[in-house]
């Protein structure tokens, strides 16, 4: 079975998965089923965002026909739910109570 595919070095978008300014997804076909996070604004991999928008993109990989191959409980749990193609905007920015509450926790480290 050929793959040409594979002899591809460059990364592709992933059709139906929402993405914003600077979050989305993109398949590096060279590594099979391998995918990148990605930044459209930096064209890098740094991708970022507010916490909404990573809640659609996650919402639109859930709803992604792939995932019905690899989840199919998921797929259906959130079958049905609207995903907001937010490009920059989000549905709730959080107030500063609010990160402390949910997000302050320890510093990231590489060790």
């Amino acid at each position: 079975m050929t793959r040409p595919f594979r002899d591809s070095y460059e990364e592709q978008y992933v059709s139906g998965i929402a993405a914003s300014k600077r979050l989305t997804l993109v398949h590096a076909p060279w590594m099979g089923d391998w995918f990148v996070s990605h930044s459209p604004r930096n064209g890098n991999s740094n991708a970022e965002g507010q916490w909404g928008q990573w809640v659609e993109f996650a919402l639109s990989i859930l709803q992604h026909p792939a995932t019905e191959v690899c989840r199919s409980d998921v797929a259906a749990a959130v079958h049905g739910l609207p995903v907001n193609d937010f490009y920059t905007e989000t549905t709730h920015e959080f107030t500063d109570d609010e990160i402390q509450q949910y997000f302050v926790g320890e510093e990231a480290s590489d060790d």
